[in-house]
């Protein structure tokens, strides 16, 4: 049974692009040999809702195709042949192809509890290997609810998107690609509903009915009702599965300004659920010296943490991630103007969370 790449697909459409993964999984096999264990197709199109727009009279995918490589030995991967079938694979669909840091069957045992491993191994399709690969190996952990903290991390990466969308719109930076700004603004109001749903327990990997359950929330919670989050959640969502169909014009500054502004009320409250602290201000919370992410903090990941900003030239016990939890806000115009210097700290600020990330 061929499955279903896009709900918003064609048969014709997703079979067109089982045909192009299993020949991508050929590929892979060709070039890894026996060291390669499974190849796993995760993101929007191993979900079963990939993107999927008409160019040219033809469907064709949106988002990037995502694989996840689960390899004998890390050491002898070779990414030469691998950036040569992403390269080529990528002019084929139109769209970026990318591999995964490769994994062993070690490493999938011992995944911790993040949203990235939890929707992988809720929605994938595993194009070679064993197709219980991800659930005969996953803990049991990723089973439950997903902790608060993955809610808050979701939003400061989904900010990050928003911060780099501003140097754009701004003209400190060409965009890397025409649809940056409007797909940046999008994926952060998802997470303005994700992160509310992971923090009250209510999220699953699923993107379709994700509006009925934040609809729910919003019936139990009148806070998370107070954000009127429910017409741009719907609208993020269209533009999930079929972007071609929501009006493609110009993004300013001032959407960008205004989604922030809500970023950062949500973000407060999901740090209220996370923490049982409440905070008068984003001031206030950014003032905060209270760890956010403890697992990143654990006595043997200390060394680590000072090397890590000894790397960024400077003292600090805490993993770098941590410092951008308080600036960011300050970063989005949420605490007060931009400073002068606004164009070289938020250059700064991606580069970390991008090593960092």
């Amino acid at each position: 049974m061929i499955p279903s790449y896009s709900p918003e697909g064609s048969p014709e459409f997703n079979g067109w692009m089982h045909e192009t993964m299993l020949r991508i999984g050929t590929e892979v096999q060709r070039v890894l040999g026996d060291n390669l264990v499974a190849l796993i197709l995760g993101g929007g199109y191993g979900r079963g809702e990939g993107g999927m727009i008409v160019k040219d009279g033809r469907q064709m995918p949106y988002n990037d195709i995502d694989f996840t490589l689960v390899v004998n030995s890390k050491s002898k991967v070779p990414w030469d042949g691998l950036n040569a079938i992403s390269s080529s694979f990528a002019s084929e669909l139109t769209i970026h192809v990318d591999f995964s840091r490769p994994l062993t069957i070690c490493d999938i045992e011992n995944w911790p509890c993040w949203l990235m491993w939890y929707d992988l191994l809720n929605g994938h399709i595993v194009i070679n290997g064993p197709s219980d690969i991800l659930t005969k190996h996953a803990p049991m952990s990723l089973r439950n609810p997903l902790p608060a903290i993955e809610g808050t991390r979701l939003l400061l990466n989904r900010g990050a998107g928003l911060l780099w969308a501003l140097r754009v719109v701004r003209e400190i930076e060409n965009s890397p690609d025409a649809d940056f700004v409007r797909r940046n603004y999008y994926k952060c109001a998802l997470a303005l509903g994700d992160s509310l749903l992971i923090a009250y327990k209510r999220f699953t990997t699923a993107y379709r009915g994700r509006d009925i359950l934040l609809e729910k929330l919003e019936q139990d919670e009148p806070r998370v009702a107070a954000f009127g989050l429910d017409s741009l959640y719907k609208q993020a969502l269209k533009f999930k599965f079929r972007p071609d169909q929501i009006p493609s014009g110009d993004m300013k500054e001032d959407d960008i300004k205004v989604i922030a502004k809500q970023w950062g009320v949500v973000f407060l409250n999901v740090e209220s659920v996370r923490t049982g602290r409440v905070w008068s201000s984003l001031d206030e919370y950014a003032a905060w010296p209270g760890i956010r992410e403890k697992d990143q903090h654990t006595i043997r990941l200390l060394p680590r943490n000072v090397a890590r900003n000894l790397q960024l030239r400077r003292l600090s016990l805490q993993y770098p991630r941590e410092a951008l939890y308080r600036e960011l806000p300050a970063l989005l115009g949420l605490m007060g103007k931009y400073d002068t210097f606004w164009p070289r700290k938020t250059e700064s600020f991606l580069r970390v969370w991008d090593r960092f990330n």
